[in-house]
């Protein structure tokens, strides 16, 4: 059996949040470990998808890459500031990734927030799972996440704690991030200190390693059983905007169930992110602020 079908970058989302909910190892550190996740638009739904209840939280995305710029918070409105507040007082960068708070743990069926992720890594270990959105996917499957910060951020100092205490890393990851080049070329390009321009905060890009990446297209044949997707083209109009067209193969009951998982994240919607406002943004590493630009907030 064969069926095409259309996702948003929200519906992508929630349909990578119903795979990544359903692996093995994340069932396996629901039941005896610890899940930790970054907060962001892809992992806002998946955090729904195992506890059953929305993320109740004022900080749903942190940086994002939004219409004026590269906004290193972003969240309901009127909610971002007190985060702009909280990391403007750290001067250490090893001390800011260590005490950054803005992350969602799922341990012995409790969902907590606001632990410092240094004390999440000092107890995270072979059993527990990691899930962290990225940024920028390649045609090989490597995965890259921007940064804005020297050090390479939160996900570099995940990766450091990854290589000492073997958890694993997921990387949920939608086709509207497909870039024409390797990660590793893009990341050799920015190199954000080098940039004498920039639309909100410069960025680097960090590639992700040791993680397992996750796009719709193994979303599909984790979900269906079996079932190949192939993407068919993408972009859109109407609120279709970055959307992917898939042709999924397989036997009538893997491409029945692939089509149950998408009708079920079809008309998914994510909160709207509100950026700081450039005018009264004090973040000291956004250095080329939109300002007055016509664009900007």
């Amino acid at each position: 059996m064969r069926a095409q079908v259309v996702l948003t970058p929200a519906e992508s989302k929630m349909l990578l949040s119903k795979a990544i909910a359903r692996m093995d190892i994340v069932k396996h550190a629901l039941s005896k470990g610890t899940v930790v996740i970054h907060p962001s638009s892809t992992t806002y739904f998946l955090v729904k998808e195992i506890t059953g209840s929305e993320p109740q939280t004022e900080h749903w995305v942190l940086g994002a890459v939004l219409s004026q710029g590269l906004c290193r918070a972003a969240g309901k409105k009127g909610k971002h500031y007190k985060l702009g507040a909280h990391l403007d007082q750290v001067k250490n960068m090893k001390q800011l990734v260590s005490d950054f708070p803005f992350k969602w743990v799922i341990r012995n069926g409790e969902l907590r927030s606001g632990i410092p992720l240094g004390e999440i890594m000092e107890e995270m270990g072979p059993e527990d799972v990691y899930i962290k959105g990225c940024n920028a996917l390649d045609i090989k499957g490597n995965a890259g996440v921007l940064f804005g910060h020297s050090g390479g951020g939160t996900i570099g100092y995940v990766m450091a704690c990854q290589r000492k205490k073997g958890f694993k890393i997921i990387l949920p990851v939608g086709l509207e991030k497909l870039i024409p080049v390797t990660i590793m070329q893009a990341a050799k390009a920015a190199r954000r200190a080098d940039f004498e321009y920039g639309m909100g905060m410069p960025c680097g890009l960090m590639p992700v390693k040791g993680g397992v990446t996750i796009t719709e297209l193994e979303a599909i044949k984790m979900l269906s059983g079996g079932a190949k997707a192939v993407p068919n083209a993408a972009g859109g109009l109407g609120g279709a905007e970055g959307a992917i067209v898939l042709a999924i193969e397989g036997d009538r009951e893997q491409v029945t169930r692939a089509i149950e998982y998408v009708e079920q994240s079809k008309g998914a919607k994510l909160p709207q992110a509100h950026a700081v406002d450039c005018e009264h943004c004090t973040v000291p590493d956004c250095r080329f602020p939109v300002g007055k630009k016509h664009w900007a907030l």
